[in-house]
């Protein structure tokens, strides 16, 4: 039986890094569903099974430490990452089991997800 693919949701209200991240992380093997908006990612989290949730930071109207406040009080075993431009871990950013600069580039957040869902690192970011 063949092993299903790792699903992730990337969330990134700007369309270029959007785009980018789900093609290194289809390149990596996984299984990309993307949204545009926290709440966007609010709505497909209620119709799709998620491994994990690779969340922007600095979106309008919900930040990406809110909507992984949303997603634990939804669901305490949802695997969120934060990504930020910023290499300072966000205020309100403990809900979030990893913090990921986007500095470290593309390389660094394909290790960093892999042992995520690997259970190989999962800590909080605070």
């Amino acid at each position: 039986m063949a092993k299903l693919k790792r699903v992730i949701l990337c969330v990134d209200d700007e369309e270029n890094p959007l785009v980018l991240r789900k093609l290194v992380l289809q390149k990596a093997g996984y299984e990309v569903i993307t949204a545009r908006s926290a709440k966007e990612a609010l709505q497909v989290m209620s119709s799709h099974a998620v491994d994990l949730v690779l969340s922007d930071h600095l979106m309008p109207e919900i930040t990406g430490a809110e909507l992984a406040r949303e997603l634990k009080t939804r669901d305490p075993k949802i695997v969120v990452m934060l990504i930020s431009g910023m290499n300072e871990i966000p205020a309100g950013a403990a809900s979030a089991d990893v913090f990921v600069s986007k500095v470290e580039g593309p390389d660094h957040l394909r290790r960093e997800v892999a042992a995520v869902l690997n259970g190989a690192r999962r800590s909080n970011p605070a």
